[in-house]
């Protein structure tokens, strides 16, 4: 499930910003590249719907580093507000990957702060359990006495 959500997300950031190759995942490295993307695990919870089903809420964070500083001037806030409303766009939008599962947004929250674009997106997404199996019985052999 956290990895699915997160599929999706990274998916999203693939198509809807091809020119910005890297995503860092819940950490950072100290010398990372910009512009980059990086995405935060936050929380997490499951709840049962019904014997067969049940709801996985998911929320991730998503950070948009700008352009590199190293002008010694801060990032375009025209490309930053561009980035922040490209995104929350897209996640408005319901996301669904190659395994067939469909991830609604319950709530997309944030924008431009200082240096960076935060956004809080939650997912939900209902899971299908899967059903138990039981080995068919092969031959019935029954022998049956009749009583004149």
């Amino acid at each position: 499930m956290l990895g699915s959500s997160l599929n999706a997300i990274r998916g999203l950031l693939k198509t809807e910003f091809p020119a910005i190759t890297r995503t860092y995942i819940n950490t950072v490295p100290a010398g990372f590249k910009r512009p980059s993307f990086f995405v935060q695990f936050v929380t997490a919870t499951e709840e049962h719907l019904c014997k067969k089903m049940y709801l996985s809420k998911t929320t991730w964070q998503i950070v948009y580093f700008a352009q590199d500083e190293s002008s010694g001037t801060a990032p375009d806030p025209i490309d930053q507000f561009s980035v922040a409303d490209t995104l929350k766009a897209a996640l408005m939008d319901a996301m669904s990957i190659g395994d067939g599962v469909i991830y609604h947004v319950i709530s997309c929250e944030g924008g431009p702060r200082d240096n960076e674009v935060y956004i809080t997106v939650r997912l939900e997404a209902e899971w299908t359990r899967e059903e138990e199996t039981y080995d068919l019985m092969q031959d019935i052999q029954h022998i049956q006495n009749f009583r004149e």
